[in-house]
């Protein structure tokens, strides 16, 4: 209970520091989304609750700060299709706040909070930034946090399923509670995340972002071997978590990524040199360090194909099944989120959704907020992807355009992803986003400074 109350406290001061230092406060809140499963399985494993909002606390904090500071900041404009499809939603999703098949208001409340709470990282993310030093300098130590955490996943996996390393977020350090790769006795690793799927997600976005970042500097290996080892760690985690989405997806993005950051930019034919370079020193260290994960991935990869087709195909078809279920309107925001249970005490878990069940993220939007809501939905992540595509062809230097790269990329991923129900790729999703508002506000910045010069006397 002390502890609890001084998580309160903490919380409230955090609130205070993050509005007066909001730029700090939403660079603080996406570290902390890095290592808040950390926390929540080994400092705090008895608020877990209370730690779970701890990036929220610093984002709400900035959120809070930057609009005091908009005034007097260089506003950039959201596109207006963007504007109003994310006007339009959020309204959607209040009203469904309301909806009669909720078991009451908090279920409705933590729904919208899944959806939305994020949202302003568009605005607020570009806005914290005022120079490419200070944003690269940031992009780049933040990937270099992947060294730590996949150091703790190599620890990991070579520990057994016993170990208090292995234990996840709501308890159960016991092997009957911890994946491993089938009959394996390694187990599926979750580093500082709370499970397997939010590391996975922070996977997924640490490469796309790495790569990006290699790119810019077009695959030299002088002066960038931690970022070179990053990407290896990644790499490594991939294999070892045993997801098999991340790294299908990877080779699917990568033709884009060879195009639009290689054969599209200046000096392609020495980058491609490096790259291939590049590509064959992760390889061999892959094959000597991550020999064991290899050997458990390629088991579990290769035993599981059978059912493929038909996980890549749900997203599409889960929708298209569920909609003459439930209608225009669904069961209402929030019914098919994780957190329901934790405020619907005494009451049957998910008795309210009447039978219907879906794991696939495009049906529990649907089942949530009805085909009203997958359209409005949908239309925002189509927009969003078209729109960070679009960019990778107007904006002027290179760092820039490779943030428009990276935010295409990212976008692409979550077209069948999990942006609102799981809360670390909800997070990344309007973060890179935010990132591509940065790399054109800076875009623009340098376009002025050039016109300024030639036309000065």
């Amino acid at each position: 209970m002390e502890i609890r109350l001084l998580l309160i406290v903490a919380g409230i001061a955090a609130v205070f520091w993050s509005f007066r230092s909001w730029r700090q406060a939403v660079r603080l809140g996406m570290v902390l989304l890095i290592f808040e499963g950390a926390l929540r399985k080994w400092v705090f494993p008895g608020a877990q609750d209370l730690v779970y909002f701890a990036k929220d606390v610093f984002f709400l904090g900035s959120y809070m700060g930057y609009l005091r500071a908009r005034p007097q900041l260089r506003s950039l404009p959201l596109p207006g299709p963007l504007t109003a499809g994310l006007t339009i939603a959020a309204l959607w999703g209040f009203l469904e706040i309301l909806n009669p098949n909720l078991p009451n208001f908090l279920v409705g409340i933590l729904g919208f909070k899944a959806y939305f709470f994020y949202v302003p990282l568009l605005l607020v993310i570009p806005a914290a930034f005022d120079s490419d030093a200070d944003l690269a300098q940031f992009l780049r130590r933040y990937l270099l946090i992947a060294i730590p955490v996949g150091l703790l996943a190599i620890f990991q996996f070579f520990s057994p399923p016993t170990s208090a390393l292995n234990m996840y977020a709501w308890g159960g350090g016991e092997e009957a509670y911890v994946a491993t790769f089938g009959t394996s006795a390694y187990v599926r690793v979750t580093g500082t995340f709370s499970f397997i799927t939010g590391f996975t997600s922070y996977l997924q976005a640490a490469i796309v972002l790495s790569l990006a970042l290699l790119g810019v500097v077009r695959w030299r290996l002088r002066g960038n071997l931690f970022l070179y080892l990053a990407v290896g760690m990644v790499l490594m985690s991939m294999m070892m978590s045993g997801s098999r989405g991340p790294v299908v997806m990877l080779c699917l993005l990568f033709p884009l990524y060879w195009w639009l950051s290689v054969a599209r930019e200046g000096g392609s034919g020495a980058t491609f040199g490096r790259l291939l370079l590049g590509i064959g020193l992760l390889a061999v260290f892959l094959a000597y360090a991550g020999a064991d994960a290899l050997g458990a991935f390629y088991g579990r990869a290769s035993g599981g194909g059978e059912g493929m087709a038909e996980r890549i195909a749900s997203p599409l078809l889960s929708p298209l099944a569920l909609i003459p279920q439930v209608g225009l309107v669904g069961m209402g925001i929030g019914a098919t989120h994780q957190t329901a249970m934790a405020v619907t005490a005494g009451i049957p878990p998910y008795s309210w959704l009447q039978g219907l069940a879906t794991e696939v993220e495009t049906g529990r939007i649907v089942v949530e907020i009805g085909a009203v809501g997958i359209v409005l939905i949908y239309f925002i992540r189509i927009f969003l992807t078209l729109f960070a595509f679009r960019q990778v062809f107007r904006l002027r230097t290179r760092f820039h355009r490779a943030l428009a790269t990276a935010a295409f990329l990212f976008a692409l991923t979550q077209l069948p992803g999990g942006a609102i129900f799981d809360v670390t790729s909800g997070v990344f999703y309007w973060f890179f986003p935010g990132l591509l508002m940065a790399a054109i506000k800076l875009d623009q910045s340098v376009a002025a400074t050039a016109t300024a010069r030639a036309t000065a006397p």
